[in-house]
């Protein structure tokens, strides 16, 4: 094997990273018994404008107060929606894990069924959260990425490619809920939600991070590219449906021609920016790891 197949020296801090990571997760907390849902304001905005995919444009300039409101209530229950569908896929992933993997490696398994239980916690609190908001689900799993869908159900787990997946739709999403914290004027029931997915979501970011670094040790050149292309598209179908939403969202905003409304979002600079912005980090990552997307 020569010098030109290889990557870093694997990343020495692994079985410490577990170890803290599995003293960190047994302070478990239940998140719908930790949220403030009688703080969840309808009169309030439940996301900052700059957030809001259409801000920047001349419709955003035309709606009314109310109207921005309603946009920001849907797009955070959209966001919320989101982040059950990517909760639901590493579920099914986790739960499918079988007890060789147990005696493979028991210390991984174990921090992994504490993630298995915070991911459920998660997608409960988003249950919650749509129930209290009275606004349905707008995005069905159909119409979501199909390349993202395949891979997160059957790429092997052993791989760096599975591991490249998992950090795209954790780190992505966390750095949009760290905009929504950083505006103490929402709703506390918003910022709590977000917080408590952020902080739980910060291990499973770093195991993934370890992880990526643990197999791609000795992952060939040739092999690293080839995974690039499809890691590449992965994230573009991501990005598309986390930050461009379905004009179902902005029916239920009340909007006229939400078809308009959503290929609007999709041309603006704003939102194309805010996205990059979200993305950033991820790349930036992956690239280290011999990804050159």
């Amino acid at each position: 094997m020569t010098p030109s197949t290889l990557t870093r020296a694997p990343a020495p801090d692994h079985d410490d990273l577990v170890d803290r990571l599995n003293t960190h997760s047994t302070r478990y907390r239940d998140p719908v018994q930790s949220i403030p849902w009688d703080t969840l304001d309808p009169n309030l905005p439940w996301l900052p404008d700059h957030l809001i995919s259409l801000h920047g444009t001349e419709t955003f300039d035309r709606m009314t107060p109310a109207q921005r409101r309603r946009l920001s209530h849907c797009e955070f229950v959209a966001f919320c929606e989101l982040g059950l569908w990517l909760e639901m896929l590493f579920i099914q992933r986790l739960g499918g894990n079988s007890l060789t993997q147990l005696y493979r490696d028991p210390d991984d398994y174990h921090y992994q069924l504490h993630e298995l239980r915070e991911e459920v916690g998660h997608s409960l609190m988003f249950l919650e959260t749509r129930r209290r908001s009275g606004i349905d689900f707008m995005t069905p799993p159909h119409e979501r990425p199909p390349l993202a869908r395949l891979f997160a159900r059957f790429a092997p787990q052993h791989a760096a490619a599975f591991w490249a997946t998992i950090l795209i739709g954790e780190d992505v999403p966390d750095r949009m809920g760290r905009l929504i914290v950083a505006d103490r004027t929402l709703p506390e029931a918003v910022l709590a939600i977000t917080r408590l997915h952020s902080r739980e979501e910060a291990r499973h970011i770093a195991f993934a991070r370890t992880m990526i670094a643990r197999k791609t040790t000795t992952m060939p050149s040739w092999q690293k590219a080839a995974t690039a292309l499809m890691l590449r598209e992965i994230m573009r179908q991501f990005l598309d449906t986390a930050f461009y939403p379905s004009p179902r969202v902005y029916r239920a905003a009340g909007l006229d021609q939400p078809r308009a409304r959503a290929a609007e979002a999709r041309s603006n600079p704003h939102r194309i920016a805010l996205r990059a912005q979200c993305a950033a980090p991820s790349r930036a990552t992956l690239r280290d790891s011999g990804f050159n997307l």
